[in-house]
């Protein structure tokens, strides 16, 4: 059944590439247009971020650089309409529009990452060694990319190869105002193209010690070790056809004090994820393009405690994603852009105990992008999704992009969504807060799914832009864990909880998004985020949205001396949970650079300049003023 899957999800491709080649020929062939500020990830094709569907922000790499920002969490953390949240073993997850941590699609140039410790992706162990800009995709996208994407999606585009040779290292060190977490790090890169064949090596190393403020087991913060290596080669078969080839790996090492099984213990954790692929690009004309890709996705953990203590399967798992897809793209009577394409997908996960188990998806989708005339250009896409277990999904979703004026949009989209249950919410039993609470699995489990609606406007004049977007998601049979039991007394009770799809959930809000260019090498950017949210089963909050996420920055850009700052405010709002509801907050952070000469710049910047401190179940959400400084080294 698999192979005749991919057999088919092959021949579609095919087939369309070929149908398609020979209509082209009677069109009027035409010069390929190159635009700046492009965007790939709201319609599989590139596109002004003006033009794209869909509420989208682009962080590029010197707003990361600017931050301070060394993971992807960190680079994140100031998006609109998305939080960072903190899970089980400091696990950090983007969780967009309140739709939750495991509604957020994360993908690396389009490509899928295999589920990591209890069904998480780890955005602290992604490495911004390589990335060129990360776009954020606001609502679902699931009509696209199947799985998980009811919230969005935050896709990670790493750089290419350069055309010549380049080169650079970037050493940092910092220390919280309390002479604790020191973080020393390196990262270099180096890059060519020689003829056909390019190539580009990236790597880095940052390592973080211990700290802790209240005394209290477990410290606040871990000792953490990360090593990231990646590499992209490109090989230009002829002006048409093309070979990208490419790798990811990383190496995270924690270790800290926790409370397991009655006994103050050292919690030693290891987290490895690797990645390779291999891609073809064929453009016989500028009209229309083939995609064909293979990739394969690991993640292996081992966690051990000290003094030893009895671990579960879950703490030593090593997860597998494999897949291919193929993509065509093709213009239609030059107001017709066709999207089709096909995926097959396996992923499998394995124990120490022996248990195996996987489950695959085959999907086909088709996008038409139609200008239906100068200021109306419209939308429409459809995904169909078979899951080995629990049957098939119809994805649908529509927008709309109406040109007010030149510098004026309107901007509208409804779309479906779903998220499949996990092998572990199918197959595994997992346990929580130290062991005391035990979480059973449910073969029978359906998929999650969401109705998603949005509106907004947007523009510039001058040197204002502003764009205010109107949301509202409904999602139906979420899993959840349901308490069904209790064993033991005391220290030795357990509780027990088995997996059902019992809830549903609205979240609905404003987002307002804006930015001024001032005076004499000053700008101002800002966002905020309204989040409404309510559990239809309790009718609360759901916990640990905020009802309000702001960010403001004062930009500094001196060109003639080298010099960028900037100052920058975060806002987190109130946060409801079952033991009480959190207070907001606010940070302050700044930064400053000095370029010397064109190969050697300074910088230093401050973190939580007044030490705010945050905090719940445990997990640090806040960490103390952090100084840090360093220099980059480029050629």
């Amino acid at each position: 059944m698999k192979q005749l899957k991919l057999v088919l999800c092959l021949f579609i491709l095919i087939f369309t590439f070929t149908s398609v080649a020979q209509a082209q020929e009677r069109l009027t062939e035409g010069p390929a247009v190159e635009l700046e500020k492009m965007v790939v990830t709201a319609t599989m094709t590139e596109k002004e971020i003006e033009e794209a569907p869909g509420s989208i922000e682009v962080i590029t790499s010197q707003e990361i650089e600017e931050m301070g920002a060394q993971t992807v969490a960190e680079a994140l953390e100031m998006a609109t309409g998305l939080i960072v949240t903190g899970e089980t073993g400091r696990i950090k997850r983007p969780s967009i529009r309140g739709t939750g941590n495991k509604h957020t699609l994360v993908l690396i140039d389009g490509r899928r990452l295999c589920m990591g410790y209890k069904d998480f992706i780890d955005i602290n162990q992604i490495s911004i060694d390589m990335i060129d800009r990360i776009e954020v995709v606001r609502g679902p996208t699931s009509a696209l990319y199947g799985s998980d994407a009811i919230g969005g999606v935050v896709n990670i585009i790493t750089k290419k190869p350069p055309r010549e040779l380049a080169m650079g290292a970037t050493f940092q060190y910092g220390i919280s105002t309390y002479g604790e977490g020191e973080e020393p790090l390196g990262r270099a890169y180096v890059g060519d193209t020689l003829e056909r064949f390019g190539f580009l090596l990236a790597g880095g190393y940052r390592e973080k010690n211990e700290w802790d403020r209240d005394g209290v087991i477990p410290d606040d913060g871990d000792d953490e070790e990360l090593g990231s290596i990646a590499g992209r080669f490109s090989f230009d078969i002829d002006d048409n056809h093309t070979l990208l080839a490419g790798f990811e790996y990383s190496d995270m090492d924690i270790e800290g004090l926790r409370f397991f099984q009655n006994l103050d213990r050292e919690r030693i954790a290891e987290d490895k994820r690797h990645s390779y692929f291999l891609q073809y690009n064929t453009r016989p004309n500028p009209l229309f393009n083939l995609m064909l890709r293979a990739y394969h996705s690991e993640h292996e953990n081992d966690i051990e405690f000290s003094p030893t203590a009895k671990v579960t399967a879950e703490e030593n798992a090593e997860r597998k994603l494999d897949q291919v897809e193929g993509r065509f793209t093709g213009i239609f009577f030059d107001k017709h852009v066709l999207t089709v394409g096909s995926e097959f997908r396996e992923e499998s996960r394995e124990d120490i105990t022996g248990r195996d188990d996987d489950v695959d998806n085959f999907s086909i989708y088709l996008q038409d992008e139609y200008q239906v005339f100068d200021p109306l250009y419209l939308v429409f896409g459809m995904r169909f999704d078979e899951h080995s277990e629990f049957g098939s999904e119809w994805t649908p979703r529509a927008s709309l992009i109406y040109n007010i004026f030149d510098n004026l949009r309107l901007k509208t989209s409804y779309g479906t969504g779903f998220r499949a249950p996990t092998i572990s919410e199918l197959f595994i039993t997992s346990y929580r807060m130290r062991g005391k609470w035990v979480y059973e699995p449910n073969p029978g489990l359906d998929p999650e799914t969401s109705e998603s609606y949005e509106i907004g406007i947007e523009g510039e004049y001058k040197k204002i832009w502003g764009r205010i977007t109107a949301f509202k998601n409904e999602v139906e049979d979420l899993i959840e864990a349901i308490y069904y039991k209790s064993t033991g007394t005391g220290k030795k009770k357990k509780d027990y909880y088995r997996y059902q799809n019992i809830a549903e959930a609205t979240m609905e809000g404003v987002e307002l998004e804006c930015g001024l260019k001032l005076p004499l090498g000053f700008s101002l950017l800002g966002n905020m985020t309204y989040l409404d949210t309510e559990d239809k089963e309790t009718g609360k909050d759901l916990e640990g949205q905020p009802d309000y996420k702001g960010q403001l920055q004062l930009g500094y850009h001196y060109p003639e001396f080298g010099l960028r700052a900037n100052v920058r405010m975060d806002y987190i709002g109130e946060r409801y949970y079952a033991d009480g509801t959190e207070d907001d907050y606010t940070l302050f952070h700044c930064y400053l650079s000095k370029e010397f000469s064109r190969h050697l710049k300074l910088f230093a910047g401050i973190n939580n300049i007044f030490n705010t401190r945050e905090e719940k179940d445990n997990v640090v959400y806040v960490e103390p003023t952090f100084y840090y400084g360093g220099l980059s080294i480029s050629y």
